[in-house]
């Protein structure tokens, strides 16, 4: 496991910035077992992963927990579970999110205060990869293994910094000690395939910037290449070590920002079919679908995992998000009605939050308005005032309770 996941990529940026599976009942879709080259090779640790990336982060803390326990000494132990528990923190405050990095979204995202139980169990376990990756390379500070650990240890540290503390230059200096280190392990062994990742990642991104904005980020000493970045991320990929899914991952973001939707949908459709209770995969193929302007195909995918929301497929998050996407799209083909009733699903789907149902409610409201059915919209206005938290949103309910929206 690496930090270059999904918001472990999206940190990097930050710092730099400052198939679809088919219907089926819970039951029947059970994830296929991917085997990674992890280290240790022991069974909790392969199910710590199996459930990471399917976004059970409890499951995943106690099976990396359990390994730890019978490796008390082995720094990526450490930062397994120190990853679950920070991303069960990222995922918590809506970080997660692919959307969020296929634009630069992320950086103006409004600071959400972290739990403070789980920022203190990072802060230790941040502290404990420490003491063992810094006890090892006292005794041999060639040991690759040390080396990667450290470095994705510091890329977690970035990761926290950008994501939670939205603190970038620190996230930055935090990210460039761990391209150091990744870049070192790749000088004392050149084909350690995990290591290719963080450092083909910089090379994408820096190789992205303007002169001028490197020299602001004191960047200049690093030659970027995007291709060279994409071809060390392929590399990492194809190593089928623990980076190896989070290159996968990467890499689509990263083509999806070329614009190369083709080869970013065969990405995610492999992650998709291989962890199907991961609903960000679901999710991320209807973005791509929709980047590529194919919109029916983008719809199908909203509806499906609509359906197995419905079904429980994804108890980890918030299918609700596939009903907003849906309706936005029905919206920009002018269909309100249709718009009107996938907004409506939100609220009939599991872990909708009461600000997401409002948010739904008042643009079904919005809907109805543009249909010309004043009545329906009224009602929706009137619970958004009466049920609604967020003073943004009741306040624009109250400005369409007044005149219809759209002017009908």
């Amino acid at each position: 496991m690496n930090v270059a996941a999904l918001g472990g990529a999206a940190l990097l940026m930050a710092g730099l910035a400052a198939g679809h599976a088919t219907q089926a009942k819970p039951e029947q879709r059970q994830p296929p077992r991917v085997f990674l080259k992890v280290n240790p090779a022991d069974e909790a640790t392969e199910d710590g992963f199996l459930h990471f990336y399917n976004m059970d982060y409890d499951a995943a803390t106690r099976d990396f927990e359990e390994s730890l326990r019978k490796h008390p000494a082995n720094p990526f132990c450490v930062n397994h579970l120190l990853e679950a528990v920070l991303f069960h923190e990222l995922h918590r405050e809506g970080k997660l999110d692919a959307q969020l990095y296929l634009s630069n979204e992320f950086v103006h995202m409004p600071k959400v205060a972290p739990d403070p139980k789980a920022m203190a169990r990072v802060a230790e376990l941040m502290q404990r990869a420490r003491s063992l990756e810094q006890e090892q390379l006292a005794e041999n500070p060639n040991d690759v293994e040390a080396l990667y650990a450290q470095s994705v240890t510091r890329g977690l540290r970035a990761a926290e910094e950008a994501l939670v503390g939205k603190d970038w230059f620190a996230a930055l200096r935090s990210g460039l000690a761990a391209y150091d280190d990744s870049k070192r392990v790749l000088a004392l062994d050149p084909n350690y395939s995990d290591a290719k990742l963080i450092v083909g990642i910089y090379n994408y991104i820096v190789g992205s910037l303007p002169w001028l904005v490197k020299a602001a980020m004191l960047l200049v000493t690093i030659h970027g290449s995007r291709s060279k970045g994409l071809a060390l991320m392929r590399e990492a990929l194809a190593g089928g070590g623990e980076a190896s899914i989070d290159a996968r991952t990467t890499l689509a973001l990263f083509l999806a920002r070329e614009h190369h939707y083709g080869q970013a949908l065969e990405l995610i459709g492999w992650l998709y079919a291989n962890f199907p209770h991961n609903f960000l995969y679901g999710l991320s193929e209807a973005d791509l679908l929709r980047g590529a302007g194919k919109t029916r195909e983008a719809i199908g995918v909203d509806r499906q995992l609509i359906a197995d929301g419905q079904q429980g497929l994804f108890p980890y998050d918030r299918p609700g998000l596939a009903a907003m996407n849906l309706g936005d799209t029905l919206r920009s083909q002018q269909d309100w009605r249709g718009a009107a009733g996938a907004y409506h699903e939100v609220e009939k789907l599991p872990n909708s939050t009461p600000d997401l149902v409002a948010e739904a409610r008042l643009d079904a409201g919005e809907m109805y308005d543009r249909a010309g059915d004043r009545a329906q919209a009224v009602k929706c206005y009137r619970q958004v005032i009466a049920e609604s938290g967020d003073k943004g949103l009741a306040s624009e309910a109250k400005k369409w309770l007044k005149r219809p929206y759209g002017g009908n």
